[in-house]
């Protein structure tokens, strides 16, 4: 028999606890998201009582703001706001709406349909800044230090090969489980939901979303001495660029008056060498 110790297996790649509840709440988003837009055209038809084309035309609408601003919040969440205050503000507008829906469901008898889309357009305005810095706080999670568990390896100076392949099996398989996440959330919600609001009733059918919705959130704040949170650059406010223009014109006007005091040397009869210019 050989000397030799047999080599440690390496540890199996897991996600932290803040990593599964951030999956959880981006499945529990799309849940509620595609429970309100799945059926959304057939509640405008037959309640609000709009033509198809009509209805169909808002519907649009709605859905492209609502694709459009993830665009716009993502960029300003990475350069000047806070991932986690842009959850938590975020969040709250979106339950807002979700609740607003489903007052409006309730008592639309007594409700003007022009104040339908204000609440579609607050679940809008929240998707826009939940949906993104939700994904961006989650890699986060991954990339910042060590893991609670261990299981992310050590930092990035010093690393040994195995520990960066162990981070980068953790990295994978949270993307991974998103993946897994939001499409599972985004079945239930076209699925179930449209049977409930069919059936049962539409301010059921809204009530279930939000209610999943505002649970999701309240569990994602209870879980915040978990979270590892990057700490964002201050922007630094720069002078105006009348500075720059003033000394590039300061720049050219000095080598203007330079070039007029180009002297040539005198030129000798028998030489035929090159003439060089000088500046003074």
């Amino acid at each position: 028999m050989s000397g030799k110790k047999p080599t440690a297996a390496p540890p199996t790649a897991r996600l932290s606890r803040a990593c599964v509840m951030i999956i959880v709440v981006a499945s529990v988003e799309r849940f509620a998201y595609k429970g309100v837009a799945s059926n959304l055209v057939t509640y405008l038809t037959e309640v609000v009582e709009m033509s198809t084309s009509a209805a169909a035309k808002s519907v649009s609408a709605w859905s492209g703001v609502t694709s459009m601003l993830p665009l716009l919040t993502a960029v300003l969440a990475d350069s000047y706001w806070d991932r986690y205050s842009t959850i938590t503000a975020s969040s709250l507008l979106y339950v807002v709406g979700l609740i607003g829906l489903t007052l409006w469901a309730l008592l639309h008898t007594r409700m003007p349909c022009s104040t339908l889309f204000f609440p579609l357009y607050l679940i809008s305005i929240g998707q826009g800044g939940y949906n993104p810095s939700l994904q961006a706080f989650g890699a986060d999670q991954l990339d910042i230090g060590d893991d609670d568990d261990g299981s992310g390896g050590g930092g990035d100076n010093g690393a040994t090969p195995a520990t960066e392949e162990q981070r980068s099996k953790v990295k994978s398989l949270f993307f991974q489980w998103w993946y897994f996440g939001i499409c599972s959330g985004s079945l239930l919600g076209n699925t179930t939901m449209s049977y409930v609001q069919d059936t049962v009733g539409w301010g059921p059918g809204f009530a279930v979303p939000a209610a999943a919705m505002a649970v999701s959130v309240a569990a994602f704040f209870c879980c915040t001495p978990l979270y590892k949170q990057r700490q964002q650059p201050r922007v630094v406010h720069r002078k105006p660029c009348r500075d720059s223009v003033l000394k590039a014109l300061k720049s050219l006007l000095a080598s203007v008056t330079g070039a007029r005091k180009i002297t040539l040397p005198s030129r000798d009869g028998d030489d035929d060498t090159d003439i060089v210019s000088e500046l003074e």
